[in-house]
């Protein structure tokens, strides 16, 4: 008997999440504040200032969720990253994100100019031959309108009445901020932002520098592991987290 490849996916989802519930042991609960500090460094110290520049920001750990397969092709998906940690500082009008995880493998290659294209529009998403061209990245995703009263979108990148920007770097191209209001129609804005990122001894610190984002804000975290074959919605991610 074939099972269809909807049961697949939904079993493999129930896996990962039971997988990351077994791991949360020392993860906070889900939905807790993302504290954020007023630091004494500048934006551009926070940036390239190294560990000395974050020494007073405190970390939390942020347990990943991991996404089912998008294709029957796919393998199902070990939770290899279960976890982020995170530090927020708040600086001459900016908010600054330090993302920490573990990765086992350096994923990098070398591409061509980023094509000006139009958003995904077919119905069922074809799989890409290029499975020889995958890259660790990570992003940071919130409101298009944040505040004390944004509602939080759908994880699935938002939807039609709460879009969502998404800050995203990877190994690759570096930064670059998109914006969507639902799967299937993420655009590039053609712009970038300051980002800095390290690897080093198997453990990746991607920093995004960000609007000032008010207290309340609900953002969600994203890291993609190229040795996986991770790729558009095949990722790692977390649910909303608030900022205090």
């Amino acid at each position: 008997m074939r099972i269809s490849k909807i049961v697949v996916s939904a079993l493999a989802l129930l896996l990962c999440l039971g997988a990351a519930a077994a791991y949360a042991a020392d993860v906070p609960a889900a939905g807790q504040a993302l504290r954020v500090v007023a630091s004494t460094s500048s934006a551009e110290e926070l940036l390239h200032g190294g560990p000395a520049a974050w020494a007073q920001v405190p970390a939390r750990r942020v347990g990943l969720n991991r996404t089912p397969p998008m294709f029957e092709t796919d393998d199902l998906p070990a939770l290899d990253i279960n976890s982020t940690d995170v530090k927020v500082a708040r600086t001459s009008g900016k908010l600054l994100v330090q993302v920490t995880w573990k990765d086992a493998t350096h994923d990098a290659v070398t591409l061509p100019e980023v094509p000006n294209t139009p958003p995904e529009t077919r119905f069922r998403k074809v799989q890409t031959g290029a499975d020889d061209r995958f890259f660790d990245a990570a992003a940071v995703m919130y409101p298009s309108k944040p505040g004390l009263d944004a509602i939080s979108p759908s994880l699935q990148m938002g939807d039609a009445e709460h879009p969502v920007k998404i800050y995203y770097w990877n190994a690759t191209r570096g930064a670059m901020l998109m914006e969507t209001q639902g799967r299937g129609t993420t655009k590039r804005t053609g712009q970038s932002f300051p980002a800095n990122a390290s690897y080093q001894a198997g453990q990746y610190t991607v920093i995004f520098e960000l609007p000032d984002l008010p207290a309340g804000t609900p953002v969600a975290l994203a890291v993609w592991n190229g040795s996986q074959k991770d790729r558009d919605g095949r990722k790692y991610f977390s649910v909303w987290q608030f900022l205090e």
